[in-house]
């Protein structure tokens, strides 16, 4: 009876001993774990900063290009008109000259 009921401690000991094993692994897991998620939230939101970045550069790329298209457009026609002043000044200047 005795010798049964040291087997039995015995055994209880054993596996005591193997809980304490399996924690210590998922300790050391979960520490594991816990780091590269942290890892993994620190590039998210870094990532998610560049997409912010990212997103505000496009769109004032078109907004850029669509002033530049506008600037070319207004100098175009500024040019025009300069030159059509050019034309008149140059038509009083011939009037004046053979008046």
């Amino acid at each position: 009876m005795q010798q049964a009921l040291s087997e039995k401690i015995g055994g209880i000991e054993s596996k005591v001993r193997q809980l304490a094993s399996k924690l210590e692994r998922l300790q050391e897991e979960n520490s594991a774990l816990l780091d590269e998620n942290k890892k993994l939230k620190k590039d998210l939101i870094q990532k998610n900063t560049e997409i912010i970045g990212l997103e505000k550069r496009s769109k004032i790329l078109p907004l850029a290009e669509k002033t530049s298209r506008d600037e070319d457009k207004r100098s175009k026609q500024l040019k025009k008109e300069i030159a059509q002043y050019i034309k008149e000044i140059d038509k009083c200047i011939d009037w004046l000259q053979n008046s």
